[in-house]
Formats: structure tokens, sequence, C-alpha cells
């Protein structure tokens, strides 16, 4: 394993509408935007959207994200969420290679390190990727960190865990517990900025882009319209995660 420090950063639910215009009043371009260009973003290794890149799944929206990434510095990386067609999608990013079916999941190296990438847009993880990224995983002898859109566990969050948590989360986590490289998985979906033991494994949720909602009440409630991201520095020996907010 390479001894460069990789630096990573994760954007999560961007919820873009169609080109530039507000979603719920709030300006979710100008969001990402900030996010892109703020200090802690400069320089990355790899910029990683994981999921929700939409809010209805809308060309316009795709095509905004893709002027930003096309003239972007970094290596990125991208995957479906709730809010996402994938077949609206790959129109706009070159992402065929990395679609199997009707899901988009795929192994990702830089530096000596391998990033794996699991696709539940569709509100769960499918066996055909639970599968792979066992046999996958055991292939690599050092760590490895995986990203997908949904937590694979509850974050005691009462809304969204209560109406919107991954559906097969049991098996997900039977799988899981079984990759003994895998210690750091990285999440978005939840709106909110967690970080959750599951055994031996640590589920980083990052904040999302779009807005914040309120964990403590079963009812959506709007805690804030500040744009969050995280940072993960991935070391030889060490994993450190970093949250944001405007």
């Amino acid at each position: 394993m390479s001894s460069k420090i990789l630096k990573i950063g994760q954007v999560s639910d961007i919820h873009i509408g169609n080109g530039n215009e507000l979603v719920q009043g709030i300006d979710v371009c100008a969001n990402f935007r900030k996010a892109l260009d703020s200090e802690s973003m400069q320089d990355l290794d790899l910029l990683v959207l994981s999921g929700d890149l939409s809010e209805h799944s809308e060309p316009g929206a795709y095509e905004y994200v893709a002027s930003l990434l096309k003239d972007y510095k970094s290596p990125w990386c991208i995957i479906p969420g709730n809010h996402d067609d994938l077949n609206i999608m790959r129109k706009y990013f070159d992402i065929e290679s990395r679609i199997h079916g009707d899901r988009c999941f795929y192994r990702y190296d830089l530096e000596g390190k391998t990033m794996f990438f699991l696709d539940s847009g569709c509100g769960n993880v499918s066996q055909e990727q639970l599968t792979w990224l066992q046999e996958e995983a055991s292939k690599i002898k050092g760590e490895v960190i995986l990203f997908m859109h949904h937590p694979p566990c509850f974050c005691g969050h009462r809304f969204m865990d209560l109406r919107y948590h991954l559906e097969n989360m049991v098996e997900v986590q039977q799988v899981l517990a079984g990759i003994k490289n895998l210690t750091h998985i990285y999440a978005g979906h939840y709106h909110h900025q967690f970080e959750v033991n599951m055994g031996r494994q640590i589920v980083h949720v990052a904040p999302a882009t779009q807005f914040q909602i309120d964990p403590n009440v079963p009812y959506f409630n709007l805690k804030s319209a500040a744009p969050g991201w995280q940072l993960i520095e991935w070391g030889e020996k060490f994993v450190e995660t970093t949250v944001y907010f405007e």
C-alpha cells in the first residue's frame, strides 16, 4: 500500500432541480458550489458524489452537475441515490463500464488503495452486489473503504430511520461484518452528520449540501439550509474524517 495520504472529498444529497432553479426555496446549485469551492476541498485526490445528485431525476440536474465536473481538476466517482434515475444519469456521465444490469457498482483503485462503491438507489443493495463485494474485497490484502448512499444501519435519526432506512439492512450488515479488511463505511441520504459504531466498523454519514433535517423528531423538520460535506484523509495506518459546514 502506498504511503501517500489520500485526500477524498465526499459530497452527498445535492438535490439539483432542473438546472439553476431553486428547490424548496433553497439555492441548491449555490450550496453545491460552496462545497466544491471551499478551502477544505482543494487539491483533492478524489471527489465522491454519494447519491441524490438530482431532486426529481431531471435531465437539467445531471447536465448541471456534469458541467461542473467537466473541468474539475481531480478525478471523481459517483453513485446514484433514491432520487436519481440511472438511465438518465448514464447519458451525462462516463459510467457505462460501472453499470451492471440496472445497478451502478464498482471498484476504484488509487495510489495503491482500494475503494468500493455500491448502488442502493432502489432502496436496497442487491444480492449480486453483496456477492461481488465479498469476492472483490477478499482479493485485497490491505484496508479498503466503502461508499454507498443509504447508511447500512439505523443512526438515531427519528425521521429518516422510521421512513427511509435501507430495506435489507440486516442482510447487508451480515455481509459487511464478514469483510475483515473493511472498517470505514461512508454514506449519505440522512441529511445529517452521524458517526455510528456498527460492531468493529464505523459508518460515517455525510451531511447534505441541500439542507439538514432535524433528527430529533419523527416528522420532517428543517434544521438548517447550510450545506455540509466530509473530508476523508486516508494514510497507511489511519483514516480520519472531518465534517464541514458552510
